[in-house]
């Protein structure tokens, strides 16, 4: 008979644990980190929470609260407690993971915590490199100062030795941290030289909305839904029979789950070409200063959004609408919110990388039922689309004009000397003011500024076509007599500039000629030699195309040594460029959005000072573009003009040349 000899081990921790596998990479987005420490902070009871990047370029970030601060038994029963937490049952608290606090390392190396409590100030410090000497956890030994003090209660983090951070994107995904219409609880405070964004707020932006809804559900039971269609002033449609909803969750066999009772709030917009209710420069700015940071159906609890909804589309609203473009909305044009109650939806768990929750039975459930809302909605939207049309044909004219996308020229007329804005025929000394994108026609001495025909010695400037003596400035055609400059086609006596390319652009042919990448090289000869006026979209398609097989060939050829610039980024096994995070312990590969590269390149070469950071700006508008090509790929009203990809091109041609010189 064997002897049978028992041993006895423990189980040890990499000191990785900490700064990469519950830090740096276990969430994706830096502005997570900062959502961590401002729910910890309000937690602690703080009615003020300062998150502080005035000193950022000193490299400090500092995040302040006056709550309640930790006693010297809480910073070692919590805060140096792997995956502790005190808001276990305590429906009004946020997190509940216990670690939320180490995704600080997301966003620096060396991070000092002073915290005072009733007279009592403790200050200590986790610094990545000492971490990373280490062999084991256990060994972690760490140093806590006490003093007397007579300063209030609270605590601060002080964070130095800084990853690169955007902190532009930083300030957009916290813009509706907080739940819509309420008062934010933290402030933000940046540098002197720094150019803050100004969001539109809720109350400045859903007047503009004219589809709306509010619903209310418990279980599978609809409690109340009221849609209503308001265009110009006027109540063009409405629904509050709950019925069709109700019939729809119970077709589709939704169970019922007690998540308590459940509000959601939903604003859609319309930006049609023919049958917008807002002018083109109102659209743009909702869509750059609300929409930009608002956009989707985001998730509220205790009066802060959980990831992972909103602009992440978890609905798949864009895979649907390109299905059946009439009977979805879009996710970009869709301001909307749940406000889940707290102590129900304790099953729709977090996961741990604060991305969305937990896939199980309750999620589910959840996801179908705000589905078959969204269903409905369409539906209501899709009644008063028709509805508008019958009353904007009935009035025989459009509210706004049509864009300006190749052969389209309709917009308003405004007469004898009227001022007319944005798309529109100004006639016997009108001053007309356009845009790129909008069509303006300048007749009998009219002043046309923007997407502008100028005729009979209209003042022409934009993309114009002027004729019989107009001056016209700008994408130009000019006829009999035309003094046109810009991009210019000029008949009988026009006085030519330079004339209109029928292609996006040029490139350095020494550059072009010594591209070493032969998909590259295929790439570049094609769209500059593709007729943009004919093939717009194709064109489109490759300058999207071209822009992420360049930045992906860089990176193939670089990466190793520009590791500290791309973060989480890897070349996986199939040669592809991904990131790659840890979540419950696995490693996961995701895929880029070009948007993403481009912003990560843009602070790559502000860091090396290769250009000024007026030219990288063009990056921003590049990543804009390229979101617009990608929607009028899929959807029939969505349009990008050549004048639009002539101007992407040639402001962003500093990037294109530097990146196919180093590959």
């Amino acid at each position: 008979m064997n002897n049978i000899i028992e041993h006895t081990s423990e189980i040890k921790s990499d000191p990785r644990l900490i700064y990469e596998a519950l830090g740096s990479k276990i969430i994706e987005f830096d502005s997570i980190s900062i959502a961590e420490q401002i729910k910890n902070a309000s937690d602690a009871k703080a009615e003020e929470i300062i998150v502080d990047f005035s000193k950022i370029y000193e490299d400090l970030i500092e995040i302040k609260d006056f709550g309640s601060g930790m006693t010297l038994d809480e910073i070692n029963e919590k805060w140096f407690y792997i995956a502790a937490s005190d808001k276990n049952n305590d429906y009004s608290q946020q997190g509940g993971k216990g670690i939320g606090r180490f995704s600080l390392f997301r966003l620096a190396n060396t991070i000092d915590i002073i915290t005072v409590s009733n007279n009592k100030k403790f200050s200590f410090k986790l610094v990545k490199h000492q971490l990373e000497s280490l062999s084991s956890l256990s060994d972690l030994k760490i140093k806590i100062n006490e003093s007397d003090t007579s300063d209030v209660n609270g605590t601060t983090i002080r964070l130095t030795e800084l990853n690169n951070l955007n902190l532009d994107e930083i300030t957009e995904d916290l813009e509706n941290l907080n739940t819509p219409f309420q008062n934010r609880t933290f402030k933000i405070l940046y540098p002197e030289n720094f150019s803050v964004k100004k969001y539109l707020e809720p109350k400045e932006a859903i007047d503009d909305a004219p589809f709306y809804a509010s619903i209310e559900f418990e279980g599978n039971q609809i409690i109340s839904y009221n849609f209503s269609c308001h265009y110009h002033g006027i109540t063009l449609y409405e629904n509050s029979n709950k019925t069709t909803l109700q019939n729809l969750i119970l077709s589709e066999n939704i169970p019922s789950i007690d998540i308590g009772r459940t509000k959601v709030t939903i604003y859609n917009y319309f930006f049609h070409p023919s049958y917008s209710n807002v002018t083109n420069e109102r659209e743009e700015e909702l869509k750059n200063k609300f929409l930009s940071a608002y956009q989707g159906i985001n998730v509220y609890r205790n009066g802060y959004k959980i990831y992972g909804h909103g602009k992440e589309d978890w609905l798949k609203l864009a895979e649907k609408r390109l299905k059946r473009s009439s009977d979805n909305i879009d996710n970009k044009q869709t301001f909307g919110y749940v406000i889940l109650c707290p102590e129900k939806s304790v099953y729709l768990e977090e996961k741990t990388n604060r991305e969305g929750f937990i896939r199980n039975d309750t999620s589910t459930y959840f996801t179908k039922i705000i589905d078959a809302i969204i269903t409905q909605f369409g539906q209501d939207r899709k009644k008063s689309i028709s509805k508008i049309k019958v009353l904007v044909n009935k009035k025989g004219q459009a509210k706004r004009p049509n864009k300006f996308v190749l052969d389209t020229t309709t917009g308003f007329i405004g007469a004898s000397g009227a001022a007319a804005t944005s798309g529109t025929i100004g006639n016997s000394g009108s001053t007309v003011t356009g845009t790129t994108i909008d069509t303006a026609v300048g007749t009998s001495s009219g002043a046309a500024t923007g997407a502008v025909v100028g005729t009979s010695g209209g003042a022409a400037t934009g993309a114009v076509i002027g004729t019989s003596g107009g001056a016209a400035t700008g994408a130009v055609i000019g006829t009999s007599g035309a003094a046109a400059t810009g991009t210019v086609v000029g008949t009988s006596g026009g006085k030519n500039i330079y004339t209109k390319s029928s292609t996006i652009g040029y490139i350095n042919s020494n550059i072009k000629n010594n591209i070493q990448s032969p998909k590259v090289a295929a790439l570049v000869n094609e769209i500059t030699t593709i007729n943009i006026d004919r093939y717009t979209l194709a064109t489109g398609f490759l300058l999207r195309s071209l822009t992420e097989v360049i930045m992906d060939e860089y990176l193939r050829k670089h990466l190793s040594s520009l590791q500290s610039h791309f973060k989480d980024y890897i070349i996986n096994s199939n040669n592809n460029i991904k990131k790659s995070f840890t979540t419950n312990n696995n490693n996961v590969e995701k895929d880029i959005s070009i948007k993403t590269k481009l912003m990560d390149f843009k602070r790559y070469l502000a860091s090396t000072n290769t250009f000024d950071s007026r030219s990288l700006k063009h990056l921003d508008d590049l990543a804009t573009c390229i979101d617009d090509i990608n929607l009028a790929m899929h959807w029939t009203h969505k349009t990008v003009s050549t004048n639009t990809l002539q101007t992407n091109w040639q402001n962003s041609i500093f990037f294109i040349e530097f990146i196919c010189k180093s590959i």
